[in-house]
Formats: C-alpha cells, structure tokens, sequence
C-alpha cells in the first residue's frame, strides 16, 4: 500500500527555459542600472565611513600616546621631587645634630614613650577631680545631719 501512495502524488516537471520576464528589457536594464547606482553609492559611503573610522582610531592612538608620555614625565618629576625633599630633610637633620649625635636620637625616641604615661596621669588626676566634688557632697550633708541632731 506504501508504494500505491508514492505513485499516486503527482510531481512537478522542471521546464528546460526560464519564465519569461513580466517587463520589458528596457525596464530592467533602467533598474539595473539604477541597482549598480545604489551599489557604488554604498560602497562610496562605506569606504568614507571605513576612511573616518580609521581617522579617529588614529587620533584616539596618538592622545593615547601623548597622555602616557605625559603621565610618565608626571612620575619622574615626583620622583625627582620625593628625592629633593628627602635630600633637604637629611641636610637639615645633619645640620642640626651635634657632634655626639648618635646617643642623642635614642633620648628623643624614648621621649615620646614616657609621654604617653604622662598622659594617663593626667587623665586620671582630672577623673579624681570630678569624683572629689561628689565625695564631698555626701560628707557634707552627713555633717548637717549631725548638726541637725545636736
């Protein structure tokens, strides 16, 4: 029965020359021509297109360039200029240390050290302070209690 169906489905014959054109040569040749019009204008506008891109990218390169320059002149300089602050700060500390100076840079050291107790001292001398008045205030009333009863 398969092969009943497969006989019975009609098919299309191919014909050997093409269907004949609905307009007429002159038509078609204005349209052709009009279609290669088109074709040159695009690739025109694509090549100017293409030719500005490369214009920018060219551009954006060499900005790309000169901002790296600039950035690495801008490193050396600080550079430079770390170097001579540090140079004067030596000159400076050398100029103003004594002959034995060795043995005096420990002493300024440790003075920052001995400052920090310092601090808690008077920090703990201001909380007794403020905890005398209140401790005084309660011996005070206790007195006028006992001045009260007497």
């Amino acid at each position: 029965m398969a092969v009943a169906n497969k006989k019975s489905a009609p098919r299309a014959v191919k014909s050997a020359k093409p269907a004949a054109p609905t307009k007429k040569a002159s038509v078609l040749a204005r349209e052709a021509q009009a279609a290669k019009k088109r074709l040159l204008k695009l690739r025109a506008d694509t090549k100017k297109a293409i030719d500005a891109a490369k214009r920018e990218v060219a551009q954006a390169v060499a900005a790309a360039k000169l901002a790296l320059q600039a950035e690495k002149q801008a490193a050396k300089e600080k550079l430079a200029a770390q170097k001579e602050k540090a140079k004067a700060a030596k000159a400076a500390k050398s100029a103003k240390k004594p002959a034995g100076a060795k043995t005096a840079a420990p002493k300024k050291a440790a003075a920052p050290k001995s400052a920090k107790p310092a601090a808690k001292v008077v920090k703990a001398a201001n909380a007794s302070k403020k905890a005398a008045p209140k401790a005084a205030a309660k011996t005070k009333p206790a007195a006028g209690a006992v001045a009260k009863a007497a």
